[in-house]
């Protein structure tokens, strides 16, 4: 089993968890770990794997289609991150928060493997583009931030607490 790193490119063979239900072949970046809950008490409380999926349906993303206005960053062979056709990181929603165990279950059994490693501003890059994303929760893009900084990727953009709603 390899341990995945901050960065990391991997395929997954037989992604399970397919919004169509089918399994289907997925290539993923990998951006760390998170518990739900934050008490150290509490040991119940799954650690979580953070990793947005990617599309080679590019044109959706075109000018006028669906996914136009998304927040996205685009990856091309060339790039030498290991993707092996071009295709988009969508960061509209956290799509892909999996539990450790099911992962690492799954990386037992030689369904995920390590492809390649994003660069220092691809990972600033995506950072950013989380941040302004509606569909990340402060506390994931709090861990996000957190996991970059333990790797020495520093200096990112801070995270504005959101607001508490004041009609209680």
């Amino acid at each position: 089993m390899c341990r995945m790193n901050i960065g990391d490119v991997f395929f997954w063979d037989q992604y399970p968890y397919h919004a169509e239900g089918k399994h289907k072949k997925r290539w993923f970046v990998y951006l760390g770990e998170f518990k739900e809950n934050q008490d150290p008490l509490d040991e119940d409380s799954p650690i979580m794997i953070i990793a947005p999926t990617t599309t080679t349906q590019l044109h959706y993303y075109d000018l006028g289609e669906p996914r136009a206005e998304h927040l996205y960053v685009r990856f091309c062979p060339n790039d030498g991150f290991g993707f092996i056709s071009e295709c988009i990181l969508d960061l509209a929603e956290a799509d892909i928060v999996v539990h450790k165990t099911d992962f690492q279950k799954q990386e037992k059994s030689g369904l995920i493997e390590k492809k390649g490693q994003l660069s220092t501003s691809k990972l600033r890059e995506i950072y950013r583009k989380i941040c302004d994303s509606k569909g990340y929760s402060w506390k994931l893009k709090y861990q996000i931030r957190a996991n970059l900084n333990e790797v020495g990727i520093t200096g990112l953009p801070k995270l504005r607490k959101p607001k508490r709603d004041r009609r209680r």
